[in-house]
This record gives structure tokens, sequence and C-alpha cells, in this order.
């Protein structure tokens, strides 16, 4: 799969690791120069473009802060998957009475933005520092799950497909509504454990 990551930090550069190991290619992008991206881009074994090269990828992961959503382009001549790996935190993004009181999830408000219906969010859950060593793709029992939501049934399918070649359970949590429980305040944020255990922190919650 063709993969573009806007965002060079600590989420992207775990993601881009893991994706390019599956097997994918990552055009790597973030706010800055090309240039600046070259030597890490090359480490992790992805290429430097500019985020308008990453948009025109079948599938972009958002690896930003919240809120640098509203100023990124939108995608021109194509539809990609857009994946949502972004968590919103009020005292560092703007506040937003919506969210903070759960009327719309963060990546409804992503879909709003970019005016698609195929944005799927993932990997967002998990803490970036333990992600690489939770991931289990040499096994078919036993992973640790990952929660992803969206509405369009075949973008979920592929990032589900994703999800599992790099080594977690897919945990499909249902529409993006549904993904409030994977948000930072939500009751899956941060719980490494197997489906059955989500399920039952679902159950509880």
């Amino acid at each position: 799969m063709k993969i573009g990551m806007i965002g060079a930090g600590d989420v992207g550069q775990v993601l881009t690791q893991l994706f390019v190991r599956a097997g994918n290619t990552v055009m790597l992008a973030h706010r800055g120069s090309v240039d600046a991206l070259d030597d890490l881009a090359r480490v992790l074994g992805a290429a430097a473009g500019t985020v308008e090269q990453a948009e025109a990828q079948d599938l972009v992961v958002l690896a930003v802060p919240f809120f640098a959503i509203k100023a990124l382009p939108l995608p021109t001549g194509n539809d990609p998957i857009i994946v949502d790996a972004t968590n919103y935190f009020p005292d560092r993004d703007e506040r937003i009475p919506e969210i903070e009181c759960h009327q719309k999830a963060t990546s409804q408000m992503v879909a709003e933005h970019f005016h698609s219906h195929r944005v799927v969010k993932a990997f967002n859950s998990i803490e970036m520092a333990v992600f690489a060593q939770l991931a289990r793709p040499n096994r078919s029992v036993d992973r640790i799950a990952l929660p992803y939501a969206g509405d369009d049934p075949q973008a979920k399918k592929q990032v589900a497909a994703l999800i599992w070649a790099i080594g977690f359970e897919p945990f499909d949590l249902g529409d993006l509504g549904a993904s409030l429980a994977a948000q930072a305040d939500g009751s899956l944020f941060l719980v490494n454990e197997t489906a059955p255990v989500l399920r039952q922190h679902l159950h509880q919650s």
C-alpha cells in the first residue's frame, strides 16, 4: 500500500517504521521543508515529500497535533483513506466544547474538515513509547488489540488489514461516533490489552 504520513514526530516515526517493515511504501511529510526530512526518511526506509504529495497516496495518516488539522490542505485529484491518529488535549489544543462534552468525536471533526466519509480513527490509543514493542507480527493469537472506527466499510477493511500486518489485533468500535471510546478521555485509551479485555472495558464504561 502507498501511505502518506503527515507528521514526523514520535507517532509518525514509529508508524512509518512499522508500515515499511510490513511491506508498504511511505511518503513522510511535515510542515517544514522536504530537505529537512531527507535524512530521517532515509533512516526510516521512507521517502520525504510535501504534505500535498503525502495526501496523494492511497492512505494518509494524520500524525500531527489535533490543532494542526485545520491548517492541512484538502487532497486534490484523489480520495484517499484518511487515518486519524491524533489525540485532543484541551490544555494543548484550543478548547472545543463539542468535544469536551462528547457531543462529537474528534474524528468526526476531522471528517468535516476533509469533507470525507473515508476517515478512520486508529493508531492513537496506545502510547508510542511502547507501541513497537507491543507489535507481534509473527503471532496470530494473544495480540494486543488496537481500536479503530469509521463510517466507510471498505476504508475500515483496509485499515484493519494494516493493523493486522504490523502486529496488532484490529478491534472494531463501529462508526466514527463510537471512536469516543478510544479518545484521550475514553475508556480504551492507553489500555494495552487483548480484545476480550477491551470488550470488558467497553461494557463497564
